[in-house]
């Protein structure tokens, strides 16, 4: 009697430590562990992505029924990083337009600008452009060098790093979960939509 009862109990836990830690299923790599399955009310969607990055520039038009689909359970983080030797101007801008609620209308700009206009959107005359169709050129001319914006872009850089983004685009999710686009960019959408919905608490 006493066997069966230590075995039913070894099977009890074995079975709820199975259920605890079933992670998700898709494709991705972990941070740190995952959330419980359909856990969360809320989850951050951590976007880095590079502004001449062609994938970036698709990724940009290609995920906007997903978060459309998905704005009332994700908390979205747009994080620009830069390749070696380009110049921080257009990250500037980026960081004035989200302090002003603008952040997705100057990341659309910038895009624009770069794959359909083809300009260089490093060069700061070009930036002072878009600052000016955007009526941002005020605030970006008295706070583009603030102190405070060359801090988030080191930040954005070292938390890139950290996480261990490799290519552009990268999505982190629920801050566990690291997807890229390995397979295309239908694809990638699909396991972004997939993972959220296994994350999402159920209501």
């Amino acid at each position: 009697m006493s066997r069966f009862l230590f075995s039913t109990i070894l099977l009890l836990l074995f079975f709820s430590n199975f259920a605890f830690s079933n992670p998700p299923k898709g494709d991705y790599l972990e941070v740190k562990p995952p959330p419980k399955l359909n856990s969360l009310e809320i989850i951050t969607f951590d976007e880095y992505f590079n502004f001449t990055c062609p994938h970036c520039n698709n990724f940009n038009k290609a995920s906007i029924k997903l978060k459309e689909k998905h704005k009332t359970l994700i908390k979205i983080n747009y994080i620009p990083v830069l390749f070696r030797n380009q110049s921080d101007f257009p990250l500037r801008l980026f960081y004035i337009a989200e302090s002003k609620g603008k952040a997705l209308e100057i990341k659309n700009l910038i895009f624009s600008a770069a794959f359909e206009q083809n300009v260089n959107i490093y060069d700061p005359n070009v930036v002072n452009y878009l600052a000016r169709v955007s009526g941002l050129a005020e605030v970006y001319k008295k706070e583009g060098n603030a102190d405070w914006v060359t801090q988030r872009i080191f930040a954005a850089q070292t938390q890139a790093e950290e996480v261990g983004v490799r290519a552009t685009p990268t999505v982190v999710l629920a801050g566990s979960l690291l997807v890229s686009p390995k397979k295309g960019m239908n694809t990638f959408v699909a396991n972004l939509d997939s993972l959220i919905n296994q994350l999402a608490k159920n209501k």
